[in-house]
């Protein structure tokens, strides 16, 4: 079955209550959290107490575009788009030991690159609608099913899934679901993951 793949909001998860947020999720078995902040100046106190609480729940602590700011509080996970840093250059920062995922929207040829220049996983999306990014364009099912064909890495699929649609995508047999609002809302936590889960085994 594809593993959650939990992000962070500046909104949703906010500084006062991140911690918190990520306890839980990370109690309920989700095994990747990215830290996702848009904030011109981030946090690096909460940065490395959420580092440190994935490490002791044995998960992967993801940090979204920034490879220097993941360097400078000792993460060797990021996820890259494509204006941000190269995976080669990510690689001399973090060490080859890194893991680098890499967003290539809707375009197989990306992912294929990524692939070659050594991407830890890629992520295809947005899938349906996404509240986070409401102009992101729109990636086919049939691209992600001829991704799974052709591709020899793990392969995520991020934008506007929940309990309603997760099915679509568990369906498709891929590694990681990556997931913003649904993990937050409407209910707690906790009750999230357990509705997105039973939606997931339910084909």
């Amino acid at each position: 079955m594809s593993q959650i793949y939990a992000i962070s909001d500046d909104t949703l998860t906010p500084d006062e209550t991140i911690i918190s947020q990520a306890t839980e999720i990370l109690r309920n078995g989700v095994k990747f959290f990215q830290y996702r902040s848009k904030k011109p100046v981030k946090n690096e106190k909460i940065a490395r107490e959420l580092l440190t609480l994935c490490d002791d729940f044995k998960a992967k602590f993801i940090v979204n575009d920034d490879v220097k700011f993941a360097a400078s509080i000792g993460a060797k996970c990021v996820h890259i788009g494509i204006d941000d840093m190269d995976i080669s250059s990510a690689r001399e920062i973090l060490g080859d030991d890194a893991f680098i995922g890499v967003s290539c929207y809707n375009d197989l040829n990306l992912a294929l690159k990524a692939q070659q220049n050594g991407a830890s996983y890629v992520a295809f999306g947005s899938v349906f609608k996404s509240r986070t990014k409401p102009d992101a364009v729109i990636c086919p099912l049939e691209t992600i099913k001829q991704a799974k064909e052709i591709l020899n890495i793990p392969i995520c699929a991020i934008g506007g899934i929940n309990a309603s649609n997760i099915a679509q995508i568990s369906a498709l047999r891929i590694d990681l679901i990556a997931v913003i609002n649904a993990v937050y809302r409407p209910k707690s936590i906790g009750e999230n993951l357990a509705r997105l889960r039973l939606a997931m085994s339910c084909l």
